[in-house]
């Protein structure tokens, strides 16, 4: 399961992350890492993208980009 399938409200751990290059630079120096927890906090229109909580980070993601952050719930 990837973040983009879980519902607006939901949390889950994260397990693994398959980014690569700078997207992957960019969620470590976020904090988004394997065994943290995420919050869905909505979807774009058309849920195209998501915006996701991360222990005291808000972050907007593309429906590709979540679709490869596999999480557990």
């Amino acid at each position: 399961m990837s973040v983009f399938d879980l519902k607006c409200g939901e949390c889950a751990k994260i397990t693994r992350i398959t980014v690569e290059g700078s997207a992957k630079t960019r969620l470590d120096s976020l904090g988004v890492t394997v065994g943290k927890r995420v919050t869905v906090l909505s979807f774009s229109l058309f849920k195209s993208g998501v915006l996701i909580g991360c222990g005291a980070v808000r972050l907007g993601l593309r429906k590709a980009l979540a679709r490869q952050i596999e999480v557990e719930a």
